[in-house]
């Protein structure tokens, strides 16, 4: 399963990608504004947006498409390695009640 993580902090996007690694996930990490986003998160099982540390338009377009494919959305203000765990946490309870 392959998680998109937009926003956070580039000094943490090694410990972003282990951390998904150790919960079995494949990360995606866009930390900045990167061309055709929407394109690059094709495929994702889920979308992680930290909203402190990203742009509105980098919200906006991860959100359509979240919308557009039905894809789970998790938000959380803090960018940390924790926070990121939190969200992957809830990605995996969601897969449980279905």
């Amino acid at each position: 399963m392959s998680v998109a993580i937009v926003g956070g902090l580039d000094r943490l996007k090694r410990l972003y990608e282990k951390k998904c690694v150790d919960m079995g996930y494949q990360g995606k990490v866009f930390s900045k504004r990167v061309p055709n986003l929407a394109n690059r998160m094709t495929g994702v099982n889920g979308i992680v947006i930290f909203t402190g540390t990203v742009a509105h338009p980098m919200v906006e377009e991860a959100t359509r498409v979240a919308r557009m494919w039905n894809i789970p959305l998790e938000r959380s203000h803090s960018s940390s390695v924790s926070a990121l765990k939190r969200c992957l946490e809830g990605f995996s309870d969601g897969e449980r009640a279905v």
